[in-house]
């Protein structure tokens, strides 16, 4: 178990995605900011990246990115962002939630498409990255 404070001050080095998302290779911070609002990290697949800027932090409690490729939303998303938000549930323990926002192109097309299967990818993922975070925080 680990204290809200010991998750923050891991979870705000923004430069260590990679340790706790198992599908990531690397993370590389892009310019001189490296945590904090407007901090941009570049992580990396193995076949692509992705940037992340910061537009939320909430010191102690909250971080939101936004997920973008030259300043525009990774296809198939119009805009995606994640959030995570850290509770304390008592001085030993606390709880941590992963929210990924996003939109989809394509009206009614995108939508069943996501109904049908973006969704269900994307909970996976989700879980993927909070089981990993939980592993790395502990």
């Amino acid at each position: 178990m680990i204290n809200a404070n010991e998750a923050w001050n891991k979870l705000q080095i923004f430069s260590t995605p990679h340790k706790y998302i198992s599908f990531l290779q690397n993370t590389i911070i892009i310019g001189k900011q490296s945590s904090g609002l407007g901090a941009i990290r570049r992580v990396f697949t193995k076949y692509n990246y992705l940037d992340e800027t910061v537009i939320k932090w909430e010191e102690g409690s909250c971080l939101t990115v936004k997920l973008h490729r030259n300043k525009q939303a990774p296809s198939p998303f119009t805009s995606a962002t994640f959030t995570y938000l850290i509770k304390s549930i008592d001085e030993y323990s606390c709880e941590l939630t992963g929210i990924f926002n996003y939109n989809i192109g394509f009206g009614i097309i995108g939508r069943i498409i996501n109904q049908l299967f973006l969704g269900t990818i994307i909970r996976f993922n989700i879980r993927r990255v909070i089981m990993g975070m939980k592993a790395y925080l502990s």
